[in-house]
């Protein structure tokens, strides 16, 4: 995982520590609120979706090819 070029996960230990080393990491969220447990987003990791909205398949891959880009 240290030297992925991007971590795609579910809101579970690994996005967080996906995110702690610096890996770019989008986080998944569908039952979760990523306001209470969500990575430490910035430009390198992003939440996204939200309790009872997860996010569609086309905003997930737009994300991370943008953090592929960055």
């Amino acid at each position: 995982m240290a030297s992925a070029s991007l971590v795609v996960g579910v809101d579970t230990g690994l996005v967080h520590l996906a995110a702690a080393l610096g890996r770019p990491t989008l986080a998944l969220f569908c039952g979760s609120d990523p306001q209470l447990t969500g990575v430490r987003a910035g430009v390198r990791a992003v939440n996204l979706g939200g309790v009872g909205h997860p996010p569609s398949a086309g905003e997930a891959v737009k994300t991370a090819l943008h953090l592929l880009d960055s």
